[in-house]
């Protein structure tokens, strides 16, 4: 999650399901809410440079 901030727990089940890994979304809620992350982080927080200049710095580190 450190990585992609702005996904909420319905991104992060939807990931989880396309790599096979079966969980109730309400599952992911609870363990993303006793971890203190909110269920629906702002989204408007990351600018598309701001997701463009980090994914640039992902590719680059590969």
């Amino acid at each position: 999650m450190r990585e992609n901030l702005g996904w909420g727990y319905r991104r992060v089940h939807g990931e989880l399901l396309v790599l096979g890994i079966k969980v109730a979304s309400a599952a992911v809620w609870e363990i993303l809410n006793d971890a203190g992350v909110d269920p629906a982080p702002e989204r408007s927080a990351t600018t598309w440079a701001g997701f463009l200049s980090f994914q640039a710095e992902g590719v680059a580190g590969v």
